[in-house]
């Protein structure tokens, strides 16, 4: 890995260019092998520049997450705007989800899980119910409303428990691995396979439509 991350135009604010290195190497080492003294290298900048913005490690995390899970929040929410059919609107998010996130959910979760305190780890899961979950909720509870051959409560289910399966069937079609031996466009036409088998189990099963 290089040492420093070029500065781009877009990158005059000190506090955004800090969360976007220090994203790319939380994602990339995991939250235990970065280090502030890292990150400021990499930004080219002090320690004590860095903590003119951030308290400690911990703190620039929690902005990490916290400005991916906005992100997130405001593509999901323009694909639901965009897109109405249930079909295609879900296999948009399907797509934006496996372009986005090959490793970085799968990391994300882990760090969350393992690196951060109970305290933090509920602040940072209400915020992802709210970027993540709740967009994808109101796709399902729009389809319910709308379409009369739909009914969670027919299934003993709701919109909430269909939108965390439906990100679980996403998680599951992640491989990382098997995505970097493939060139740009291969991993495209990956990606659009991928998102197509999760959108068609995801709501038809093995059932040929």
């Amino acid at each position: 890995m290089n040492k420093k991350i070029d500065r781009t135009s877009a990158d005059h604010d000190t506090y955004q260019f800090i969360i976007r290195v220090s994203y790319q190497l939380f994602m990339e080492l995991g939250y235990r092998k970065v280090s502030t003294r890292m990150i400021a290298e990499h930004c080219g900048i002090t320690q004590p520049a860095l903590y003119h913005h951030f308290k400690n490690k911990q703190d620039i995390y929690k902005a990490v997450i916290n400005t991916s899970i906005q992100q997130t929040e405001h593509a999901l929410l323009k694909i639901t705007e965009e897109f109405q059919n249930l079909e295609e609107c879900i296999y948009q998010i399907a797509i934006y989800f496996l372009e986005n996130y090959q490793e970085d959910l799968m990391q994300m979760f882990h760090d969350l899980q393992h690196e951060m305190p109970n305290d933090i780890q509920t602040q940072l899961r209400i915020r992802w119910q709210e970027g993540f979950l709740k967009p994808i909720i109101q796709v399902f509870d729009l389809e319910e409303k709308s379409n009369d051959s739909i009914s969670f409560q027919n299934i003993e289910s709701n919109s909430e428990e269909i939108a965390l399966m439906f990100l679980q069937y996403i998680q599951t079609a992640i491989q990382p691995a098997y995505m970097k031996q493939l060139s740009t466009e291969q991993q495209k036409k990956e990606i659009k396979r991928k998102a197509k088998l999760i959108v068609h189990l995801f709501l038809f099963g093995l059932v040929n439509r």
